[in-house]
């Protein structure tokens, strides 16, 4: 009997989904107790070709199904539709997984019936779980459902009305749905031993055009979430509250710090790596891109 669904939703990652896949084939829940939905939003790498070599090496049902793209969340409606668990639990296509992350999950939900459990995600520079995690700042959220990893009985995300698929680009597609798992009476748990690795390598200079092309994506994303949703728990969660505009704007006065910022990244081999100093640059001036786009109009 499968109990739980594991969602992924992946687009041309196929090194990393692999070592995520094959991070799953220990779990201590069983292998014949869940299925792992794997959705593909229109790779055009050697994704279909790695889950046919992988399939036969895990041990667990895995199901593939591949999609034209059309963002997260149609890619997580369409896994909806295919599973076939009581529970539904997300890990993203560069989160590997405990040995017992599974069971983790499912002994919350055993405990509580209508309730979103939140496990630890812990940030890895590369694709290894440590025997011995150490919690870092970077750790630490306070989102109520968080696809990174999260789960939530099948039945409560249908009750809800699973993912709106007004959201075409990066972000908030899961935080909005979170508002909405509230409003029909879930409550939050917290599980810090279900635990998903976090495969974060460190950027390089190729990194730098995509991580500014999110920072935009998101912020378009986070004014359709107020638009559906304005109150303060969305405006404070996407940044768009007075006081944050007030100091994203003094720090960007007269452009001063994006031209800063830009003049110290660098333009050279994409696989070569930044330095700490070029990804902290990196990292604010995708601040600055976030705040400038959700500020226009």
């Amino acid at each position: 009997m499968i109990e739980v669904s594991i969602g992924i939703c992946t687009r041309n990652r196929s090194g990393t989904l692999e070592q995520v896949l094959l991070s799953l084939r220990d779990q201590t829940l069983g292998n014949d107790r869940f299925e792992v939905v794997l959705v593909d939003d229109g790779s055009t790498d050697e994704t279909a070709a790695m889950v046919r070599r992988v399939r036969s090496q895990v041990g667990y049902a895995l199901c593939y199904l591949w999609q034209p793209h059309g963002a997260l969340a149609s890619a997580r409606n369409t896994g909806i539709r295919a599973a076939r668990g009581e529970v539904m639990l997300y890990i993203d296509d560069d989160v590997m997984a405990h040995p017992r992350l599974l069971e983790e999950h499912m002994t919350v939900h055993r405990n509580h019936d209508r309730c979103v459990c939140n496990g630890w995600v812990n940030h890895v520079t590369e694709a290894v779980r440590p025997e011995n995690p150490k919690f870092t700042a970077a750790d630490i959220s306070t989102s109520f459902f968080w696809t990174s990893n999260v789960s939530v009985k099948l039945a409560h995300l249908k009750e809800a009305g699973r993912f709106d698929e007004d959201f075409k680009e990066y972000g908030w597609e899961d935080q909005e749905l979170g508002l909405r798992l509230m409003a029909i009476g879930l409550k939050k748990r917290n599980n810090y031993k279900a635990i998903g690795f976090h495969i974060k390598k460190p950027p390089t200079q190729g990194n730098i055009p995509g991580a500014l092309a999110q920072a935009r994506a998101k912020a378009r994303s986070a004014r359709i979430y107020i638009e559906k949703h304005p109150r303060l728990r969305s405006r404070f969660s996407t940044g768009a509250h007075p006081p944050r505009l007030a100091l994203a704007n003094l720090a960007n006065w007269g452009g001063w710090w994006e031209r800063y910022l830009q003049s110290q990244l660098p333009q050279g081999e994409p696989e070569e790596p930044l330095s700490p100093h070029q990804a902290y640059c990196l990292r604010e001036l995708a601040t600055v891109e976030y705040f400038r786009v959700l500020q226009r109009g």
